[in-house]
């Protein structure tokens, strides 16, 4: 059940394919704009897929000094962005009065294995130790993103990096929360970012057969839930949450998008690559965070899916919604932001969280766009193509990783007077 100290949500940052600041990445995803093009970041035409979804208007200097951005892995650059788009929207400064009193929760997956490992490795088999940069080893680790977060933002608390594939940013959500929630900090900045799109990883990507091989339309390349799909997106970019202690937040007036209501988190253990087509570990997530909210599963009126276009992955989701709401799964709009955005990996739960709270202020669910030529195994209504108006209090949010792991959130409008 839940737990007496409260989080809420206040401030989110958004760099993303469709969209630099919410309001921008909120306009493309209402209006069903996609972010999917023609790969720029490297010579593609050699590679079985072709499209993917880049922040191709990133200005790493708009948000770091160049001499920090000169040296910092794209995945780190990213995640600085977001992060300070995220303190400004919540109006937050870490001042040293309260930096102990902040932690980061923050993760990626790809890391700077595209850009800085494959550079610094190149220069070692060439040139030898000589000719390795001397920051290599610190830029492209798991960990720089969130030591960079603290060190820009001036955060003395804990600093926590997540690695959980596509749950990260759900799973840093969490972490974040349980920080908040146990006392060892009022805020917390959570989220997640990722870079794959450069040669070498965005390779390994296309070597694994889960990328779409439709080539001839970029935009309608992600589509999730149709019956021709054909492979997830991939993508790039960072989001990241402010979260407080719901008194704290009352405090100072911030502005507040939602609460964190309950968590659930669970893993197939299937395989690396297979999903669980009958849902049930899914579904035992979304049960325990169902039971966390202390909700009924009638009480959730949104779903903000995982929906990648991996046509296993699609149905794991469907079936996962039936077992978890029953009939209710029937009657609530479920969306895919994949279908705009592609898979941005460590960076989707955070993407989808700042969408749910934008549906929640807005009471407008986005659409899942490329719905075309229905799935009988995926026969829920995922809004297709149209946004649309809807009484939305609280919102589901699930994730799925490569390896089965399976996390769940559920946020919704925070009560006053508690």
């Amino acid at each position: 059940m839940r737990k007496s100290r409260r989080v809420v949500i206040t401030g989110l940052g958004v760099v993303a394919p469709n969209g630099i600041g919410k309001d921008a990445f909120w306009d493309a995803l209402v209006a069903g704009k996609s972010g999917i093009d023609y790969i720029t970041a490297f010579d593609a035409s050699d590679y079985p897929c072709r499209v993917a979804g880049e922040v191709t208007n990133f200005v790493a200097t708009d948000f770091i000094q160049t001499r920090k951005a000169r040296v910092m892995a794209r995945f780190s650059q990213l995640a600085v962005a977001s992060t300070r788009l995220a303190l400004e929207d919540a109006s937050l400064s870490i001042t040293p009065a309260l930096a102990t009193k902040a932690t980061v929760c923050f993760g990626n997956s790809s890391t700077g294995l595209g850009d800085v490992a494959t550079e610094g490795f190149e220069a070692l088999r060439k040139e030898g130790v000589a000719g390795v940069k001397p920051w290599t080893v610190l830029e492209f680790p798991p960990h720089a993103a969130a030591s960079y977060l603290a060190i820009e933002f001036g955060i003395k608390g804990r600093a926590i990096s997540i690695s959980s594939n596509c749950c990260t940013g759900l799973d840093a959500i969490q972490t974040g929360y349980e920080q908040i929630v146990e006392g060892h900090a009022a805020i917390a900045v959570a989220g997640g970012s990722d870079a794959p799109i450069f040669y070498s990883s965005f390779g390994g990507f296309c070597a694994l057969g889960a990328l779409t091989k439709r080539n001839d339309s970029p935009g309608e390349a992600s589509r999730p839930y149709d019956r021709l799909r054909d492979g997830i997106v991939l993508s790039e970019g960072s989001a990241t949450l402010v979260l407080e202690e719901y008194d704290y937040a009352m405090e100072r007036g911030a502005p507040i998008y939602a609460e964190i209501l309950g968590y659930g988190a669970a893993s197939e253990a299937i395989g690396m690559r297979k999903g669980d087509l009958t849902g049930r570990v899914m579904a035992q997530a979304i049960q325990e965070a169902i039971y966390r909210a202390g909700l009924s599963p009638s009480e959730i009126d949104h779903i903000n899916a995982h929906g990648s276009s991996l046509p296993d992955y699609d149905v794991c989701d469907t079936n996962a919604f039936k077992e978890a709401l029953g009939s209710h799964a029937y009657r609530i709009p479920v969306v895919s932001i994949k279908s705009m955005i592609g898979q941005p990996i460590s960076a989707s739960g955070g993407f989808q969280t700042a969408a749910a709270c934008l549906t929640i202020r807005e009471q407008l669910v986005p659409p899942t766009i490329n719905q075309t030529t229905p799935d009988p195994q995926c026969d829920l209504d995922f809004v297709p193509n149209v946004a649309r108006v809807a009484r939305v209090k609280r919102v589901l949010i699930n994730c799925h990783s490569f390896g089965g792991s399976v996390s769940a959130l559920i946020i919704g409008q925070a009560e006053t007077g508690l």
